[in-house]
């Protein structure tokens, strides 16, 4: 079961870089270009977050892109924290949808993709097969994780959960740190709800966790910049973390409300609890830019 599930976040992985990888070349520096461009206007800048990460389904790739933006002085720390903001947004595209059961279609996008990469479109091509390979990941966990429902200590982990949010945050904390990528982790909660084994309340605590785990490819990605790249993976860091602080006194509030949204299809919730705490994060931490960047100025001097 481990190793069916390792080739399903192999395959995820591969769609992922595939993706990247055609984007940036379908872009050069446009990519680079849009933002700054972009980043003149704050909610503009969080919008070319929201565009950016939704194209490279990797809200860790734009916040990489931020820090060595800023590092490289093209753009500033005010002008980085909504980019960064909009990539949290963005992120969540991926499970809104696998929410809406998009699987059927991937055979004929692999297709057509397929199609494309020999009729001289090969970027757009790779970006179809890359897409593709996503969700064939995703399906491969979907089938590979089913044994999990006679595993009990699977199921008093979960259990557990529904008692203690704190631990489903550090869950999501320490699983997203080792995939490096929260795309990978909710959608391996989206499968865990298909199969029936998590509900959104067990789920909501680990979404939050898994949103302060995306931050350490940020950090790391920081090591080699100098103090203002530090203060933008400082800044994505914050941003997550008080995100979480803010919503976790209200988590079966918030999770209650998400279940009433869709009572019968945990899959979509998932997906609304993670695009809803994302959304709220940013309306509620946008007026405070500016204080975030003090924050960090203090922080890494």
């Amino acid at each position: 079961m481990i190793f069916s599930i390792l080739i399903g976040v192999i395959i995820f992985f591969v769609g992922i870089f595939i993706i990247t990888n055609s984007m940036s070349k379908l872009s050069n520096n446009h990519f680079k270009n849009f933002i700054m461009k972009l980043t003149k206007n704050p909610l503009l800048g969080a919008l070319a977050g929201i565009i950016v990460t939704t194209l490279t389904q990797s809200s860790s790739t734009t916040s990489i892109l931020v820090v060595s933006l800023v590092n490289s002085r093209i753009i500033n720390l005010y002008q980085a924290v909504p980019v960064i903001m909009g990539a949290n947004i963005g992120t969540t595209f991926t499970a809104q949808l696998i929410s809406f059961d998009f699987f059927f279609l991937i055979p004929y996008i692999l297709i057509l993709g397929t199609i494309l990469f020999f009729l001289r479109f090969k970027n757009i091509g790779k970006f179809l097969i890359g897409f593709s390979f996503l969700f064939l990941g995703i399906k491969f966990m979907v089938y590979s994780l089913k044994p999990l429902k006679d595993l009990m200590s699977f199921k008093s982990l979960i259990l557990s959960i529904e008692n203690n949010s704190l631990k489903g945050v550090f869950i999501g904390i320490i699983t997203t740190a080792i995939m490096q990528s929260s795309s990978t982790s909710v959608a391996i909660i989206q499968s865990l709800a298909i199969g029936g084994l998590i509900n959104i309340y067990q789920a909501v605590p680990i979404i939050m966790g898994q949103n302060i785990g995306t931050c350490v490819t940020t950090l790391l990605s920081s090591i080699a910049t100098d103090k203002n790249g530090k203060r933008t993976a400082i800044i994505h860091l914050f941003f997550n973390i008080i995100g979480t602080l803010i919503f976790y006194p209200f988590i079966n509030l918030f999770s209650y409300f998400i279940y009433k949204l869709t009572p019968f299809d945990p899959v979509r919730q998932i997906a609304n609890a993670h695009s809803l705490f994302n959304i709220i994060n940013v309306i509620l931490l946008f007026p405070f830019i500016n204080l975030m960047v003090f924050i960090s100025k203090k922080v890494v001097r």
